[in-house]
């Protein structure tokens, strides 16, 4: 549900922390913690303000969205969630287009559904909009990705949102292509084999 300002007043105790500050205040907490626990209880904080435009400008103010981008670097997974959904709730297109390898790196390298759903709700809005170029998004790695996610996902809002974007925004070339490439798997995921194992 979204607030009003009148509403956040009503809210604010007298000698209450503002909503500014306090954003402003985890933003620190984020990059003076060592604690992986304390950072995923930040962005997770983080990426709840930026569920309502009424917070969108204190996310900016405050640099919450360098926060948001960093936790796509993480090696923790709950970090790199808490990123790209709150990357996707608040969808500032000249920030995000200006920082779309990370994103759309994270995208091909996952394992992870909820990043997937939450990554490819961002690639929806950001074509639908207009304000990103195709081409530049739907790169040959990451039309093939969404291609083997509408495959093999189990959760059918990631499947439906995989077809919507093929349908929408792929060529019918690209989507014969893909259609007839063969499948290929996350880089985790690859078969290894042991220098010890025996046939």
């Amino acid at each position: 549900m979204f607030s009003s300002h009148k509403t956040l007043k009503r809210r604010t105790p007298a000698k209450g922390i503002d909503r500014r500050e306090y954003i402003g205040h985890l933003v620190d907490e984020y990059y003076t913690t060592t604690n992986v626990e304390a950072q995923e209880q930040v962005t997770a904080n983080l990426a709840n303000f930026a569920y309502d435009p009424i917070n969108w400008p204190h996310l900016l103010e405050t640099d919450a969205l360098d926060v948001f981008l960093a936790s796509l670097e993480s090696q923790d997974q709950p970090l790199k969630l808490h990123g790209i959904a709150a990357l996707c709730n608040i969808c500032f297109v000249k920030f995000i287009r200006e920082q779309l390898k990370p994103i759309t790196d994270l995208f091909v390298r996952t394992d992870h559904p909820e990043i997937v759903f939450h990554s490819l709700a961002l690639f929806y809005q950001l074509l639908e909009s207009g304000d990103v170029d195709r081409d530049l998004l739907l790169s040959p790695s990451l039309l093939r990705t969404v291609q083997e996610w509408r495959i093999k996902a189990h959760d059918q809002r990631i499947v439906k949102l995989c077809q919507l974007l093929l349908q929408d925004f792929a060529t019918r070339t690209e989507v014969v292509e893909l259609q007839n490439a063969p499948p290929t798997l996350p880089a985790a995921e690859q078969p290894t084999t042991s220098a010890g194992s025996s046939g």
